[in-house]
């Protein structure tokens, strides 16, 4: 197929070398474009040789280590050191530019340095499902399974809202899991009964999000638009892919109990975002699949999300590299279609107004429960077990203390494995906005393949 021209363009980006600074350029014959992480600058060619020739040390090879470590050595001189040339000349677009991947530098090192200070509580209460979706990464239990207790969650709640009082932030309490939330309503009345006592003991507002199927009675699908704040719908499309993907577990469709609860939400004055899972069959449907679910659905936002390995799908069914042109031309034309009815389309693999890395716990602030009472660092293992034998466990219950303690060594061990950035994308201009190879390859796994240690 033919690939959107904007990809090729991109491969045309290429490191400055600048002392490793996230620092890219590219030529055309007439002008040259050079970005850093949040700057984009469009100059003349003679400045850009002004630019690169003053400010590059011999021999400065971009780096493959992890975005925090990318500043080895000092440069020549940054552009504001040297002799401006004109009021508005190089100098004044190269300082801006040197300071946003100065910037980019800092945030990716407040990774590895700051302490682990949680301010999302996010809860896998189950690993039940009343679903047979063909792909579940999680493959998870049709009938009971261990729950997450009630005791660890308070004792954790505990933990991250005194972050947030001290930060001066809200707490995120999120409902998730490798299961179907919603299925035992009466255990998450109570646990949102114990988020809000311990945020209201602290004095911090809560903020309560949670991920559902939305496959459900109408009457549970009101309960929960009056007792969430923002809600996760998942959406595959059409009814002819929602229930060829998404069946209940019995085979019966889901699509049109799916869209009921839609409607629920959108009478109740609820907040929601719909989250579609891209497979190889759907990945050439993007663009109806947008239309469908804005004229359907309304979200505030739409994510689309490639199909993860794990579970259910191996790496003979699941997308693989070379699909990734197809995917996002694909998803271009889909957030087109998207942007006409005013909804935002996003994928969180890459997102360009954000400094990110992979999508591990220990790097964005969250505190991930999964059942059997232990915090993990991968939000793709969901029970005691799993967490234990991918060696991601970060904290759990004392049992004879009450209180939830994180192992902070252990959190700045994980770090440094998982801080790493592929050889093949050392180079790449997205690297700071990317979540590299995460979640289908980790460092963590044996057979994940060679990586370099940040």
């Amino acid at each position: 197929m033919e690939i959107d021209p904007l990809l090729e363009e991109a491969e045309a980006f290429r490191p400055v070398r600048a002392a490793g600074r996230p620092i890219f350029r590219w030529d055309s014959a007439e002008y040259a474009m050079f970005y850093a992480p949040g700057c984009l600058c469009v100059v003349g060619l003679s400045d850009a040789e002004w630019f690169e020739t003053t400010i590059t040390p011999p021999e400065a090879p971009p780096s493959s280590r992890g975005l925090g470590a990318v500043a080895g050595s000092e440069p020549n001189a940054s552009p504001e050191q040297c002799p401006d040339r004109s009021v508005t000349g190089p100098a004044d677009w190269g300082a801006e530019l040197w300071r946003w991947a100065e910037l980019a530098i800092a945030e990716a090192r407040r990774w590895q340095e700051e302490p682990f200070s949680p301010e999302c509580l996010t809860l896998y209460m189950n690993n039940e499902c009343n679903l047979d979706c063909v792909y579940c990464h999680t493959d998870p239990s049709h009938g009971p399974a261990t729950r997450l207790e009630l005791g660890v969650i308070a004792a954790a709640a505990e933990v991250v809202a005194e972050n947030c009082r001290r930060k001066g932030r809200p707490f995120y309490g999120v409902f998730h899991g490798g299961g179907e939330p919603t299925l035992h309503r009466e255990r998450v009345e109570r646990a949102l009964s114990l988020l809000d006592t311990v945020a209201s003991a602290h004095g911090v507002e809560l903020f309560r999000y949670i991920a559902t199927n939305g496959v459900m009675p109408e009457k549970k699908a009101v309960w929960l638009a009056r007792h969430f704040d923002l809600i996760g719908l998942s959406c595959d499309g059409p009814a002819e892919i929602q229930n060829s993907q998404r069946p209940h577990r019995d085979g019966r469709a889901t699509s049109h109990i799916l869209e009921r609860t839609g409607r629920v939400l959108r009478e109740e004055g609820c907040r929601f975002h719909v989250r579609t899972t891209i497979t190889s069959a759907t990945l050439h449907r993007q663009a109806a699949i947008a239309d469908y679910i804005c004229h359907q659905f309304s979200p505030e936002e739409i994510h689309f999300e490639p199909v993860y390995i794990g579970g259910r799908t191996s790496t003979g069914t699941g997308l693989d590299a070379d699909q990734a042109g197809e995917f996002v031309t694909h998803f271009l034309k889909a957030r087109e279609i998207a942007g006409e009815r005013r909804v935002l389309l996003m994928s969180s693999g890459s997102r360009p107004d954000a400094i990110h890395g992979p999508y591990c716990h220990v790097f964005r602030d969250t505190l991930n429960l999964v059942p059997g009472g232990v915090a993990t660092a991968c939000f793709k293992v969901t029970d005691a077990a799993q967490v234990e034998e991918k060696g991601a466990t970060i904290g759990a219950l004392n049992r004879e203390t009450g209180r939830f303690e994180i192992d902070q060594a252990r959190v700045q061990e994980l770090r440094q494995r998982l801080d790493v950035i592929p050889a093949e994308c050392a180079s790449c201009f997205n690297r700071y906005h990317c979540v590299r190879e995460c979640p289908d390859r980790c460092p963590l796994d044996d057979d994940s393949g060679p990586s370099e240690p940040g």
